[in-house]
């Protein structure tokens, strides 16, 4: 009779998917010797086959899976226990179904097996972490087993638990009982030499969460004090932690925002670019594991939040906190996509779905940030002037906003004590109004805020402060978009492999790709309202460039209504100091947007076209004079169309990352590439609702 590690053999050899019908035995045998097999060199692939059974709903080989932990509890080597793993957690409802019994065998005598096979107990506590963090399981019995653990124990496993701890605080954060835990843990590991740095980091990047978090000033820069000491002396334990020294550089640069120190914010900048840098050769080519591996934009957030401190350096105020607030998110942004953990890995069932966030409570720092973008928002009203954002809405916003803080204290202190019914509530139409005019910015700055604000103001002033911080909060790029993510993953991988995409090309066309995609992800979804305002009574509506030509007589999109809109958005963001509009002597000819830092130059053509929306016949038409214009400089670029063609026969619209892609140019004779990333906006577009109508 064919044994099963002989079939999983045969078939791992040729490269065939692992599958109980490929392996081709009768379920009896395969139940009979798979315990043996999992404690074997062979419980990868016998994994695998386990896995498959489990996403394709296959109940008759599910049996099989009862025989799995009990064999991998007794798997002597490291890596095909964590091979086995992976292969297990690369499938939801695998991990679902076999998350219990799998954590009791990976915890069951743990404490015996850290003295005797400390590798292998890391790697088994790793693993039932993993599972709780995914939520395959509940929490408490690997809280149990992390309370449990030495912290004098053998140093092989010590050297890997402090990352396990800081896995649980950025998941656990706000469960004081586990969370206290784990920082004791964490602290006294800062006395063993084994773990001291890391435990230190890990310490470090706690105090950081916590003062994205905080609740007022004073609380941000006190945990970020805290949190600069913890990173520096991790930095000094050990010298490969170019992590710990950026995250240094960072708080360095958030507190000279105080003390309106521009050297220092300078200074900070360079230090956090050359550490960039640093780290991008130390890990080049190392194994990382899949699931603890940063997202790309993590990367882009850093080189972003240089770019950002660089500028504010130029241009400091009297309120250094308006930029510092900034910064700030951008350090919110570029910490969640690093501690971002996929501890399912690939499933194709959930994908992005089954990535992990460290939780951070943000409201005060989003509110701040939006405030702060607002203040100046109100004291550059010509970047809105085509979309009726005029010098009197700004004065009403800026009296509103100035109002709030002192309003705030006096409603509090006269409400104590005090039961309103909602019949008696004088703000139940106020908030009526908001919910129906300006929900997005309800959420954004909480009930109290938003409506001392909208007091203030009239509707359509209402609907322009509405349309922006729809604007703020879909440009805030979450480590866990299920779109934006992979497509900005994807495009950075082709751009690397442009031998030019390097140093400060790198840091600096990479954040404008940024902010791009995320332009054409908030021009998919903003309404007419949000993004133009709305019109008075009895006049007709605002022109909105993407929307179809109502009536005969309508204005028709033009390639300027795109230009204006992207700028105003780059002129909105953190790129904000370095943009241009039709600037000359480009390729002897005159640009559309250009993004100007330093020596570097970024041209974005613009283009609208209603004959064709198809890759090869937009490249075909515009590429040549787009890549034209890199010739004098980084040979990077952008091209982006307004598509005009007909919607009605289309079925719907392109999806975001169908309407995105990075592509090269050569001309004839030439030896470099010119790389141009192309994206399309739709125009020419119908409400969804009008595809149901007959």
């Amino acid at each position: 009779m064919l044994q099963l590690a002989d079939r999983l053999t045969e078939l791992a050899a040729g490269s065939e998917p692992i599958t109980f019908p490929a392996i081709g035995l009768p379920p009896d045998t395969v139940v009979g010797q798979a315990g043996a097999v999992a404690a074997g060199p062979l419980a990868p692939f016998l994994a695998e086959a386990v896995a498959d059974a489990y996403n394709r709903g296959d109940a008759q080989w599910q049996t099989v899976a009862t025989t799995l932990p009990p064999g991998l509890a007794t798997q002597p080597s490291v890596l095909h226990l964590t091979a086995s793993l992976d292969a297990l957690l690369d499938s939801a409802p695998a991990a679902k179904a076999l998350g219990k019994p799998l954590t009791t065998a990976l915890l069951n005598d743990l404490l015996s097996r850290i003295e005797t096979t400390p590798l292998l107990a890391a790697a088994q506590l790793e693993g039932a972490v993993r599972l709780a963090i995914a939520e395959a399981v509940s929490p408490f019995k690997v809280w149990q087993a992390l309370e449990e653990v030495p912290v004098d124990g053998p140093e092989d496993f010590l050297e890997r638990l402090p990352r396990i701890l800081g896995l649980t605080l950025d998941r656990w954060a706000q469960e004081d009982t586990i969370a206290d835990s784990v920082r004791d843990l964490l602290v006294q590991l800062t006395n063993d030499e084994a773990a001291d740095a890391d435990a230190m980091f890990e310490l470090g990047c706690d105090l950081l969460r916590r003062a994205l978090s905080s609740k007022t000033v004073g609380e941000v820069t006190n945990h970020l004090v805290q949190a600069r000491r913890h990173f520096t002396r991790a930095a000094q334990a050990d010298e490969a932690r170019h992590d710990a020294e950026t995250f240094a550089a960072v708080c360095d640069a958030i507190m000279a925002f105080s003390r309106h120190d521009a050297n220092a914010i300078t200074d900070a900048a360079d230090r956090i670019a050359n550490l960039l840098d640093r780290r991008e050769a130390w890990i080049h080519r190392t194994h990382q594991p899949a699931w603890l591996q940063p997202r790309r934009s993590a990367e882009i957030a850093w080189h972003e939040l240089v770019l950002q401190l660089r500028g504010a350096a130029h241009a400091l105020n009297e309120d250094a906190w308006l930029d510092g607030w900034q910064a700030l998110g951008t350090v919110l942004t570029a910490y969640r996509a690093s501690r971002t953990v996929q501890p399912m890995t690939s499933d194709s069932s959930h994908g992005l779905a089954t990535l992990v966030q460290p939780v951070i409570e943000d409201s005060f720092l989003c509110q701040q940030a939006f405030l702060a973008q607002l203040r100046r928002a109100t004291q550059e009203t010509e970047r809105h002037a085509d979309s009726g954002f005029d010098a009197e809405t700004a004065n009403a916003l800026l009296n509103a906003i100035e109002n709030t803080s002192s309003q705030r204290e006096s409603r509090d202190a006269s409400s104590t004590g005090r039961d309103h019914s909602e019949d008696d509530d004088p703000d139940r139409a106020l908030l009526a109004r908001l919910q129906r005019r300006a929900p997005t910015l309800l959420i954004l700055l909480g009930a109290d805020q938003a409506l001392r604000i909208a007091a203030a103001l009239d509707d359509p002033t209402l609907l322009a402060l509405e349309g922006m911080a729809h604007d703020n909060d879909v440009a805030r790029l979450e480590a866990t978009d299920p779109v934006i993510v992979p497509k900005l993953d994807e495009l950075m991988e082709a751009l690397q492999e442009h031998p030019a995409f390097t140093g400060e090309t790198r840091r600096t066309f990479s954040a404008l790709v940024r902010q791009t995609l995320l332009f054409l992800k908030s021009r998919s979804d903003l309404t007419r309202t949000n993004l133009v305002g709305s019109s008075k009574k009895g006049q007709p509506p605002p022109f909105d460039y993407r929307r179809k030509p109502e009536g005969s007589n309508a204005r028709k999109p033009v390639e300027a209504d795109l230009q204006r809109d992207f700028h105003q958005w780059l002129q909105m963001g953190p790129l904000h100091n370095a943009v241009m509009v039709e600037p000359v002597d480009v390729a002897m000819g005159r640009g559309d947007v250009m993004v100007h830092l330093g020596s570097l130059r970024y041209l974005t053509e613009i283009k609208k076209d209603d004959s064709d929306n198809s890759r090869q016949y937009l490249e075909g038409r515009y590429l040549t004079q787009t890549a034209d214009y890199s010739n004098t400089n980084a040979p990077f670029g952008q091209l982006l169309v307004l598509d005009l063609t007909s919607k009605t026969g289309t079925k719907g619209n392109l999806r975001l990352e169908e309407s995105v892609w990075s592509t090269t140019h050569r001309p004839h004779g030439a030896t470099v590439d010119r790389a141009v990333v192309v994206g399309i906006v739709a125009g020419n577009r119908t409400t969804p609702s009008s595809y149901s109508r007959k």
